[in-house]
């Protein structure tokens, strides 16, 4: 595997010290160079899957070939195979194989692997609208490919290779060492001006925004929660925007219209472009300009399925149902027709007038946007503060004084006491002395009326605190 393709994931993941010896030197490479062969092959190919049908289709069906031959390696689906004899991979016969939920990945995870384990990432992250954790493995190279899906989307806004970011919230800028004393750092290395989230009052949103002018960011990139609060200090300050700033690319979150509206009076009225995606690579898809909350999907980073309640597919627009991927761009351990855990309904069936690309719209989020009260009276999202772990099969925030909150976790059968300890480390570790979290274990968090899980308990009136934004 060449070493250019894999140079992105180790250089984000690097620590301090490599970064910022390395990232002068790095930024000096075109970017087209720096990201090597495979994100220059797989970015004309994505071009071209704009306009072309046919060849959407040809490389598919060739992905869900090389998916099934790689999958059939892992003992789960060879089992599976002997329970669909006929079976072969095409998108008509994909939809006969059961989908895969998100406890089937719990239980099997382990014979879910192509590859030995020690060749992959081991990732742990939450479920839909829960904190539920799930654990599983990803391909080395998989950085540079989704960059190249990213930056295609991201085209759409007027992104172009290479454009500096302000990043707002996403694994590997959410913590930043001592971010009491320095919330932002610049990484010369892939242009990006990391921005901590956990820091939104006035003084550092202040120092924000000097910087967005500073560094000459062309885009602003992260979670809208985190996104809004700085664009309304923007607006209530009268801030005039960076002659640089061309654009806000939005992730992680579903994106209320309130948020949409504050983020374009705070940030001059630039282009929003929203997306969607999921760290189990199974889908990615990007808002479609001039049409808020409505989302087009990639086909050839993997083959997105809307279906009803029951399995069968959505085949009437208008019609809500759930997303199921597929994912092509991390085989070692192979995630076929995952449920997503996702909603959303129907604007345009994949088709060949379409280039195969379902549009959907009202994505239901993974994630609540409740916010946490820090020391200092700011707020922060409770996504930037959990650590996904092994341990914990749910938790919830409850807080009733500004700086403190309890963390209610219900262990995994066979978890220690140490672990969720390390797991409360781990947030206050996060926490920075902003918020002081305390732990109790409960063997189940109460649900509401109507059945839902709350993740942050608020007692508080967060319109008394500086930078709420709603």
């Amino acid at each position: 595997m060449p070493y250019l393709d894999q140079l992105r994931g180790y250089y984000v993941r690097s620590p301090r010290w490599v970064r910022s010896t390395s990232g002068t030197l790095l930024s000096t490479l075109p970017p087209r160079l720096l990201y090597g062969r495979t994100f220059r092959e797989l970015q004309a190919d994505i071009r071209r899957s704009v306009w072309d049908a046919d060849f959407v289709q040809r490389r598919v069906r060739s992905q869900l070939v090389a998916l099934w031959s790689q999958a059939l390696k892992a003992p789960y689906y060879a089992r599976l195979l002997q329970e669909y004899p006929n079976w072969s991979p095409t998108v008509t016969d994909l939809t006969r194989l059961p989908i895969l939920g998100k406890e089937d990945v719990r239980r099997s995870v382990d014979d879910m692997l192509a590859v030995p384990k020690a060749g992959l990432d081991e990732v742990t992250t939450g479920g839909t609208s829960s904190m539920v954790p799930l654990t599983f493995y990803l391909d080395r190279d998989r950085s540079v490919k989704e960059w190249a899906f990213l930056t295609h989307l991201w085209h759409r806004a007027g992104y172009d290779l290479g454009d500096r970011l302000a990043v707002l919230g996403y694994r590997g800028v959410t913590h930043l060492a001592g971010a009491s004393s320095k919330p932002w750092a610049w990484e010369a290395g892939t242009r990006e001006l990391r921005l901590s989230p956990f820091r939104m009052i006035p003084p550092v949103m202040d120092e924000y925004l000097a910087n967005l002018r500073r560094f000459r960011i062309a885009f602003i990139y992260g979670y809208p929660s985190a996104i809004t609060l700085l664009a309304a200090h923007a607006r209530n300050t009268g801030w005039s925007v960076s002659p640089t700033l061309r654009g806000i690319l939005l992730m992680s979150e579903a994106v209320r219209p309130f948020q949409r509206e504050i983020i374009r009076q705070g940030f001059g009225g630039l282009p929003i472009l929203g997306g969607y995606g999921l760290s189990e690579k199974v889908a990615i898809a990007g808002e479609i300009p001039g049409r808020p909350d409505e989302y087009e999907f990639e086909p050839l980073y993997g083959h997105a399925e809307l279906v009803d309640e029951v399995g069968s597919a959505i085949v009437d627009v208008g019609q809500r149902g759930r997303l199921i991927g597929t994912g092509f761009i991390s085989k070692g351990m192979p995630m076929i027709r995952y449920d997503t855990g996702d909603l959303a309904t129907c604007v345009r069936l994949a088709s060949a007038e379409n280039c195969w690309r379902l549009r959907v719209r009202d994505i239901t989020s993974r994630h609540c946007q409740d916010y946490l009260v820090t020391c200092e009276g700011g707020l922060i999202a409770h996504t930037v503060l959990y650590p996904h772990n092994r341990a914990v099969r749910e938790c919830q925030f409850v807080q009733d004084e500004p700086g403190e909150a309890l963390l209610r976790l219900v262990p995994e059968p066979g978890a220690q006491r140490d672990d969720l300890e390390a797991v409360l480390r781990k947030v206050n570790e996060r926490a920075d002395g902003l918020l002081r979290v305390s732990l109790e274990v409960v063997d189940a968090i109460p649900l509401t009326a109507r059945g839902k899980r709350v993740l942050v308990d608020q007692h508080l009136d967060l319109s008394a605190f500086d930078g709420y934004a709603s």
